[in-house]
């Protein structure tokens, strides 16, 4: 089949050398199979953040209150955009509203997970 540098007994082992990034290749894929031997880090990990995950799953009313532990105080988030950035990733744009104004925040999808990004353009939020 090949003509070159493997031959005979040595096919095997040159098989491997040029068989084994293709294998390694398919360890990275997001798809499942539902086999057994899936890892840990298949599963994605729970987002704490709770303005994130608001992010990362917004309910269909695209609104919702969250108590913030942090700051001792409840406050509402609205989804006010969702696009693709210039780099491929989805991404979303919250509105906090709390007691001292609005503010927004900006996640970005990254993996399997979400992170809060730097918004390119300073924004302010309209009263």
């Amino acid at each position: 089949m090949f003509r070159g540098a493997c031959h005979g007994r040595q096919m095997t082992g040159c098989g491997i050398l040029l068989l084994g990034p293709l294998l390694l290749a398919g360890c990275g894929g997001s798809g499942s199979l539902g086999g057994a031997g899936e890892g840990a880090a298949a599963v994605p990990r729970p987002i704490l953040d709770p303005i994130a995950a608001f992010a990362a799953d917004p309910p269909t009313e695209a609104q919702a209150q969250v108590f913030l532990a942090d700051r001792n105080e409840t406050v509402t988030l609205r989804m006010v955009r969702q696009y693709a950035a210039a780099s491929g990733r989805e991404c979303r744009e919250v509105r906090v509203s709390q007691r001292g104004g609005d503010s927004l925040r900006l996640f970005c999808r990254a993996g399997s997970g979400w992170i809060e990004a730097r918004p390119l353009i300073a924004q302010t939020v309209g009263q």
